[in-house]
């Protein structure tokens, strides 16, 4: 009799968790484990591609290019319904948009308009960008993670269409320096 109990106290605690996951998921809510923000809960909230500017922390599917294919394969990326790549969407911070200029150089900080970035030098165990200087196109935007070197962001993976952009993320409950998400960007 205990042992049934047991079980079906189980089999109760996990469905309440289900649900509220679901439920949580639908109301925009997400948690972040990965190094591009602080660790926490944040809600995404639908935006117009139109409203999205330099300095915005946004839900966002990676392109589906070969070295986001292959951080899926090594598990760096988790599965998840991002089209074109498979993966789950990421937080990243939008770094430079329409007619900002982006220098890309190995061993180097990122630059955008003439500012370098902080911890945005590329890792060498991951492909990069092709070095070079790039106009952002009114299509696209790039996103740098200044929070943490160990980001996967356009460093390796270069610009991301806006129609990629899944919605605007705001802090619920965070641990960590919020401002260092953005450090270096100029805002508009």
């Amino acid at each position: 009799m205990k042992g049934r109990r047991f079980g079906i106290t189980a089999v109760s605690v996990a469905v309440g968790i289900g649900a509220t996951v679901v439920i949580g998921h639908m109301a925009g809510l997400r948690l972040n484990f990965t190094d591009s923000a602080p660790l926490g809960l944040w809600r995404v909230q639908p935006v117009k591609v139109v409203a999205i500017k330099r300095g915005d922390l946004i839900e966002v599917c990676p392109p589906s290019s070969p070295v986001v294919m292959r951080m899926s394969e090594r598990h760096y990326l988790s599965p998840g319904n991002c089209s074109g790549s498979g993966v789950i969407p990421l937080l990243k911070p939008v770094s430079a948009v329409a007619g900002d200029m982006i220098r890309l150089k190995q061993g180097q900080p990122v630059s955008v308009n003439g500012v370098e970035l902080p911890n945005t030098i590329t890792m060498p165990a991951i492909p990069a960008w092709p070095d070079g200087d790039y106009t952002v196109k009114a299509t696209e935007i790039w996103l740098f993670s200044s929070y943490s070197a160990g980001s996967f962001d356009s460093r390796y993976f270069g610009p991301v269409e806006l129609a990629s952009v899944r919605g605007i993320a705001s802090s619920v409950l965070v641990h960590g320096d919020m401002s260092a998400i953005t450090k270096g960007l100029t805002k508009p």
